[in-house]
């Protein structure tokens, strides 16, 4: 391992700080988040495992802001699409996200981890930043799903999206089950116990989004 140079200038720290990000947005992709260390991720960039916590004071704090990075990328595009105008049906709008989310496969393995571990173990400090930043954030794209699926009422753009995400945090995990069981599941004649995550997500949000309309 090549042990890089600390960072000095500004630019320079933010730099190898979007390059940590990338590493353990890449390390999160092959290995399950509880058996990824910081010292896996302090390896790939050249780094100490202290000198890594001069970038982030913990694995939840890494892993924290690298989720509020890629769900910032997806709002974006949600947002962008939504602006175009027009209305959906509770049907196309689950087609929308659904085919949304699979083009951000990084997030929906941050998702389920996010109040069961993620924002564990991190200041009340960054809990406030992480809550005041996501409540911003929401502000208009909540009132662009209002108006961009006719009969939600007001207020329904923040539960959509609350109850959208808790629908991906419970159905991506069954998605990807451990080894053991994905191969009872294949030998045993149970392999329709072992669901296809945008299959199960796009009727899952439609029957959501239907229910949202008529609550």
């Amino acid at each position: 391992m090549v042990i890089q140079a600390r960072a000095r200038s500004g630019e320079a720290k933010a730099a190898r700080r979007a390059e940590i990000l990338e590493q353990a947005r890449l390390l999160l992709a092959t290995t399950r988040y509880p058996a990824l260390t910081l010292a896996d991720i302090a390896v790939r960039v050249g780094l100490t495992k202290p000198a890594l916590f001069a970038y982030f004071t913990s694995k939840e704090a890494l892993f924290l802001e690298l989720y509020e990075a890629l769900l910032g990328a997806w709002l974006n595009a949600l947002e962008k699409h939504l602006r175009l105008g027009g209305t959906h049906t509770p049907l196309s709008l689950a087609t929308l996200v659904t085919a949304m989310s699979a083009e951000h496969p990084d997030l929906l393995r941050l998702i389920p981890l996010l109040a069961g571990l993620l924002e564990h173990n991190i200041s009340a400090e960054r809990a406030l930043l992480h809550k005041r930043w996501l409540a911003e954030r929401l502000q208009t794209i909540t009132l662009l799903l209002e108006h961009g699926l006719p009969g939600l009422p007001e207020g329904g753009g923040l539960r959509l999206l609350t109850y959208t995400q808790a629908l991906i945090a419970g159905l991506q995990p069954m998605s990807e089950p451990a080894p053991a069981v994905r191969q009872v599941l294949s030998e045993s004649g149970l392999g329709a116990m072992h669901i296809d995550l945008l299959t199960a997500l796009q009727d899952s949000l439609a029957a959501l989004y239907i229910g949202l309309l008529e609550s």
